[in-house]
């Protein structure tokens, strides 16, 4: 199998086209898949008709998966290895733009990493364009690789060996009060993370942060969340972001070690919009000890 591959932003991205995802990969091919996957950071697959079985099979060909936290969101006989990121319930009817689940959804218009909030933060996602709006709801991806590389000296030094403390609670209460019950936190503690993380494969270095960072250890909340906000805009300017319009059948993967992304709007009284994600867990915790602050 010949795969084609072409970039689809100057700086990160790329369209991967000759490949049939449901089908069973060679070793060749899945080597080229992986190879591109930490050069481009972002990799595009269209007319890709997936199933959640065979989303979940190829997924799962990069590492084992993680399984969707318990929410008020979640969508009753929908794998555990699928996050439902829809505006349709179980039964085929569409979710008035008001009802709390949506509200909980639209956090993910944020920019974020998915599951820096977790011990062992995600490695890659996978999601799945099933029923795309014919206008909005785009999802966006920027490149914290290159901010990495657009920091001073001095900032590279600063940021080496700093650790962020990422909670879901705190972002998702950035949305509004209430959204996540109080065994939905308590599966997912604050947690650290390093704000700088280096590829193993290409030794490549970006900076790690996200809406789930909440602060900065050894800075005060304040200062250490200008930081923050500082980071993402540096990551998100308008020269570093793809903008991806979902046509259905589309399969769009990224690398949560060094990309953030976010999904736009779009009018949910007129349009159903059914995404399927799968992730990939990390291999490892970034910092290997215990919550300090």
């Amino acid at each position: 199998m010949t795969i084609s591959i072409d970039r689809v932003h100057p700086k990160f991205g790329a369209r991967i086209t000759g490949v049939d995802l449901a089908r069973a990969l060679d070793d060749v091919t899945f080597t080229s898949i992986f190879e591109a996957f930490n050069e481009y950071s972002v990799l595009v697959f269209p007319k890709q008709a997936l199933s959640d079985g065979e989303q979940i099979a190829f997924s799962r060909r990069f590492g084992a998966l993680e399984q969707t936290i318990s929410s008020i969101a979640n969508t009753p006989n929908v794998a555990r290895q699928i996050a439902d990121l829809s505006n349709v319930d179980a039964d085929g009817n569409m979710i008035d733009p008001d009802d709390k689940r949506m509200i909980y959804h639209s956090a993910n218009q944020m920019w974020h990493t998915d599951s820096s909030f977790k011990r062992v933060p995600a490695l890659a996602s996978m999601l799945s364009g099933r029923e795309c709006p014919p206008e909005g709801g785009e999802t966006e991806y920027a490149s914290m690789r290159v901010a990495y590389d657009r920091l001073s000296d001095e900032m590279k030094r600063t940021l080496e060996g700093r650790i962020a403390v990422h909670s879901f609670a705190y972002s998702r209460g950035l949305v509004a009060k209430g959204l996540l019950r109080p065994e939905d936190e308590a599966q997912v503690p604050p947690v650290e993370q390093v704000m700088v993380r280096t590829n193993p494969v290409n030794g490549r270095k970006s900076i790690y942060v996200a809406s789930h960072a909440s602060h900065v250890v050894g800075m005060p909340v304040d200062e250490g969340r200008k930081l923050i906000r500082e980071l993402i805009e540096l990551a998100t300017e308008s020269d570093c972001v793809y903008r991806h319009a979902w046509t259905a059948g589309d399969l769009v993967m990224w690398d949560n070690r060094c990309t953030l992304h976010r999904g736009r709007p779009w009018d949910g009284t007129k349009y159903r919009r059914v995404m399927h994600r799968t992730t990939v867990a990390g291999a490892a915790p970034t910092v290997p000890y215990e919550l300090t602050a």
